[in-house]
C-alpha cells in the first residue's frame, strides 16, 4: 500500500505543458496522493514566473509547512520551482521543502536523470515515499538551472523552438530546429576559463551539463551526473555546415565524443566570453547572456527520488 507523506504536498503545475498534459497529470497524481491520505494542494501557473513565485511563497508561508513542492511540467517548470524554493527569504535549510518532479512537459530531462517514473500512480508513490537525495544544480550568473546551460548553436535552437511553438516534442523539435538554425549560423569566437585552463577559438557550441541529456533525451554529456559535484562541458569546434549536419546522428546516439571536433572537460566553475553578447539558455528557458559565470552548486536541493535509482539513469 502506498504511504502518505507526513507533511502537506504542494503541486505547482503548468497546465499548458504537453498540450494540457500537465493539468491532467497533476490531477491524477494529486488524486493518488489523496487516496493514500495525503494533504495535497494544486496551484496552476498562469504567466511566466508564476511557478517561481508560488514556490517561494510556499517556503515563506508561516501558517502552513509543506514537506514537498512538486513541479509538474517540463524542465522549465522545474527550473522555476527550484529558483523559488532556493531564493525564499529563509536561512534555515531545513525549512525548505524537498523538490518533487512530475514529468509532463515537452522535455523532461531532469526527471529522466533522477529516474522518475511517468505513471501518475508511481509518481505519487515516490512523492509519498519520503525518500529524498541531495542533488547538484548549476548556476548561471547566480540563477539556478537543473539540466544543461547552453551557449552557441544549441542556445539558438532553444530560442527557435520556443519562439516557433512547434507541434513536435522533445528530440524531434530540437533536431528540426538545429537543421533550420544551421542554415544561417556562423560559429563565434569564444574564450572559456575553467578549472581545466583556457579554451579559445571558434566554437559551434559550449554546453555546461549537470545532467547527461537535454532537449528531450539528447545525450550531450554522457558522463554527467547530478551528484558528482561538477559540470561536464561539451565543446564542439567550429566546422562547416555540412560537417555539423553530419555530427547530428552521432550526437543523437551519444557517439559524438568519438568525433575529433568534440571534447568534454570537467570543471566546478567557468567563465565564458563571446565576441558579441549572446543569449544563454538552460532547461529550455532563457537565463541570461554572455559574458557569464557558470558554476556547479553541489548538493543544492533535496529531491524526492525513487529508492535505489541512480542519478542519470537514462
Amino acid at each position: 500500500m502506498q504511504s502518505a507523506p507526513s507533511a502537506p504536498v504542494l503541486i505547482v503545475a503548468n497546465p499548458t505543458s504537453g498540450r494540457g498534459h500537465g493539468r491532467r497529470v497533476a490531477e491524477r497524481v494529486a488524486d493518488a496522493l489523496r487516496a493514500a491520505g495525503a494533504d495535497v494542494t494544486v496551484e496552476y501557473t498562469r504567466t511566466t514566473g508564476d511557478g517561481e513565485r508560488v514556490a517561494r511563497e510556499a517556503v515563506e508561508n508561516r501558517k502552513r509547512t509543506f514537506g514537498c513542492v512538486a513541479a509538474c511540467g517540463g524542465d522549465g517548470t522545474v527550473q522555476q520551482v527550484v529558483n523559488g524554493l532556493l531564493s525564499a527569504g529563509t536561512r534555515d535549510d531545513s525549512a525548505i521543502p524537498a523538490l518533487g518532479v512530475i514529468p509532463a512537459g515537452r522535455c523532461n530531462d531532469f526527471a529522466r536523470a533522477i529516474g522518475m517514473p511517468k505513471d501518475p500512480g508511481a509518481i505519487a508513490g515516490v512523492l509519498g515515499g519520503g525518500h529524498h537525495r541531495a542533488l547538484d544544480l548549476g548556476k548561471v550568473n547566480g540563477r539556478y538551472f537543473c539540466t544543461v546551460a547552453t551557449a552557441g548553436i544549441d542556445a539558438e535552437v532553444s530560442g527557435f523552438v520556443d519562439a516557433m511553438r512547434l507541434p513536435l516534442r522533445g528530440t524531434a523539435a530540437y533536431v528540426y530546429g538545429a537543421i533550420r538554425v544551421l542554415i544561417r549560423y556562423n560559429a563565434p569566437q569564444v574564450r572559456i576559463d575553467g578549472d581545466f585552463g583556457v579554451t579559445e577559438g571558434r566554437l559551434l557550441l559550449a554546453s555546461s551539463a549537470n545532467t547527461s541529456s537535454y532537449g528531450g533525451g539528447i545525450p550531450i554529456a554522457p558522463p554527467a551526473r547530478t551528484d558528482d559535484g561538477q559540470l561536464h562541458l561539451c565543446l564542439v569546434r567550429g566546422v562547416s555546415k555540412l560537417r555539423a549536419l553530419a555530427l547530428v546522428p552521432a550526437l543523437l546516439k551519444g557517439k559524438h565524443l568519438e568525433c575529433p571536433e568534440v571534447e568534454i572537460k570537467t570543471t566546478k566553475r567557468l567563465t565564458i566570453h563571446m565576441e558579441e553578447r549572446t543569449e544563454l539558455w538552460a532547461d529550455g528557458e532563457r537565463v541570461g547572456e554572455t559574458p557569464a559565470v557558470i558554476e556547479v552548486a553541489p548538493a543544492a536541493v533535496r529531491v524526492m527520488a525513487p529508492r535505489g535509482a541512480s542519478t542519470d539513469a537514462g
